[in-house]
């Protein structure tokens, strides 16, 4: 199944944004390297910049030492992916189609690998889908998408259908 539009990662907008926000992430390294006493009030800068072009709280983004979580091309590509939107008509399939990206590996494509910004979004997928249904379904949980212990230590995975179940039928 094909999902709709509206339920994908909004891939033009990103393409878009991530170099203008990787340069201007790159400019404000540059500048804290030669300026620190002076980083901290561009670092405020830098945020209301990056919230004009997205609307994303940047807050939630580590400018200072990305390096040391997924690096500046995974940060400046989350900074330009849109952030899922709130549906109201999101069908069981749709939500099956999700939990299957998220949950099942796919190696990625040639063609993912020869561009960077391809491989960022292979990379980001899981990520986005689960941001989608946390927007649209109130019990969302991460839980269900990690390794849990029950009540006599043994460890388990849900399945898609248990995630399904839980999702669709709390959701009222």
């Amino acid at each position: 199944m094909k999902l709709r539009k509206e339920l994908t990662p909004n891939i033009e907008i990103a393409r878009k944004l991530y170099p203008v926000i990787k340069k201007k992430i790159l400019d404000f390294t540059d500048f804290w390297d030669n300026s620190p006493d002076h980083a901290i009030s561009r670092h405020k800068e830098l945020e209301e910049e990056l919230h004009k072009l997205t609307g994303k709280d940047i807050s939630k983004f580590d400018l200072w030492e990305y390096w040391e979580a997924d690096g500046l091309e995974n940060l400046a590509f989350r900074i330009s992916l849109p952030n899922p939107i709130k549906i109201s008509d999101f069908k069981k399939e749709e939500l099956k189609e999700v939990l299957i990206k998220i949950n099942v590996f796919e190696e990625p494509t040639i063609e993912d690998e020869n561009e960077e910004f391809l491989m960022l979004l292979w990379g980001n997928k899981s990520e986005y889908y689960r941001a989608l249904l946390e927007v649209n379904f109130k019990k969302y949980d991460f839980k269900y998408f990690i390794r849990n212990k029950d009540e006599k230590g043994n460890y388990f995975e849900y399945s898609v259908d248990e995630i399904i179940e839980f999702l669709w039928e709390n959701n009222s």
